[in-house]
C-alpha cells in the first residue's frame, strides 16, 4: 500500500512509536536540518532526532508532491485524512495500520510480526551497530534502560561475532 510505506520505514528507521509518526506534523518537521520533533510522547517528554536518510527521503517526496506545506499531518491514510489519534481513546482502538501491514507481512511471507515490532527492531539494530544503550534510551523515547533491555534484543550472528573480537 503505497500512502503505508514511508510509515513503515519512519518506524523502521527512527523507532518511534506508532502514533508518534502518525501524528507528526510538518511544523515538527526541519527538512533543512534533518531533524524530527515528536511532541507528543508515552512518557511526556517531547524529543528531537536526527532523521535517518530514508525517512529524509520518504518525508521530503511527500513534502514536495503535496505542494510543500507548512502545517497539518504529514502521513494521511488512503482517503487523504488524518489517522485517527488511538492514544485518546478510552477504551484499547486498535492501530488503525494493522490491517495494510498484516497484508504487506502476509504478501512478504512475513509471518508473526506486528507494526509494534519494527519498535523493537529499530533498538536491536541500534545495539547490533554499537549504539550505546543511554543513545537508544534517548532516541527512542524511553523512561529508563531497563525498558531499553526489554526491547533490544541481539542475533546469535552477533554474539558469535562479539566472542570472535575477544582478545
Amino acid at each position: 500500500v503505497p500512502h503505508v510505506r514511508p510509515i513503515i520505514e519512519t518506524l523502521c528507521y527512527q523507532g518511534c512509536r506508532t502514533q508518534e509518526a502518525l501524528q507528526l506534523q510538518w511544523e515538527h518537521i526541519d527538512l533543512e536540518a534533518g531533524r524530527i520533533y515528536f511532541a507528543r510522547t508515552k512518557n511526556g517528554e517531547p524529543r528531537s532526532v536526527k532523521m535517518h536518510a530514508k525517512v529524509k527521503t520518504a518525508i521530503t517526496a511527500i513534502w514536495s508532491d503535496r505542494g510543500q506545506p507548512t502545517s497539518g499531518h504529514v502521513f494521511l491514510n488512503r482517503l487523504g485524512k488524518p489517522y485517527s489519534d488511538t492514544r485518546d481513546y478510552k477504551l484499547p482502538g486498535g492501530n488503525p495500520l494493522r490491517k495494510a501491514h498484516e497484508t504487506a507481512c502476509r504478501k512478504a511471507k512475513v509471518t508473526d510480526f506486528r507494526i509494534h515490532d519494527w519498535r523493537h527492531h529499530w533498538a536491536s539494530w541500534c545495539v547490533m551497530s554499537g549504539i550505546d544503550l543511554l543513545t537508544i534510551q534517548r532516541m527512542g523515547g524511553w523512561k529508563t534502560l531497563r525498558m531499553v533491555e526489554r526491547y533490544a534484543a541481539v542475533s546469535t550472528e552477533h554474539m558469535d561475532e562479539a566472542v570472535l573480537k575477544i582478545a
